[in-house]
């Protein structure tokens, strides 16, 4: 298991971490009932941070920032020595939370992308970890609005509490 923590990747803060550390941190979080966000993060999302300093301020207020795309990784391992041998692909990283939350028997919500996405992907998922289920999902519009961080936290927390009360 690979954890080295968060490291500076021209000011997005990228977690230096492999498929087992990410899944342990996830699922410690899910059994202590903490909420915890989570991303893996390509050059476009670290580039988008750089240029833009509410979505660099988003990014850093993650639990998770997992290197999704090789140059992530290769930044991290050039600049800070990291040693990482693989980068942490999204929907791997996804497949392996669902294995750990069956094993543990956890349950999962998703979150994001379009409501037709979210419920073709439960209904993928369903048939192989028959052993735990998805407790709900909830789709988010993205948009191109600026907003206030406190409106975003806010947002944040509304959405936070309404996944813990389902």
């Amino acid at each position: 298991m690979i954890d080295r923590g968060k490291k500076s990747v021209l000011g997005v803060m990228v977690d230096a971490v492999d498929y087992e550390a990410a899944v342990a941190r996830i699922v410690a979080a899910a059994k202590e009932g903490r909420p915890y966000g989570v991303t893996a993060l390509a050059v476009h999302g670290v580039m988008t941070g750089v240029g833009d300093p509410e979505h660099l301020w988003r990014l850093n207020e993650l639990e998770l920032v997992v290197p999704d795309g090789q140059p992530v990784r290769w930044a991290l391992n050039l600049l800070h020595k990291t040693g990482l041998p693989d980068r942490v692909y999204g929907p791997r990283l996804m497949l392996e939370v669902c294995r750990a939350a069956e094993a543990e028997g956890l349950s999962i919500f998703l979150y994001g992308s379009r409501q037709e996405v979210l419920e073709r992907l439960e209904a993928n998922l369903i048939p192989f970890y028959a052993n735990s289920f998805v407790l709900g999902h909830q789709w988010n519009r993205v948009c191109r609005l600026r907003v206030s961080g406190s409106w975003a936290r806010t947002r944040h927390r509304s959405a936070t509490a309404s996944i813990i009360s389902s």
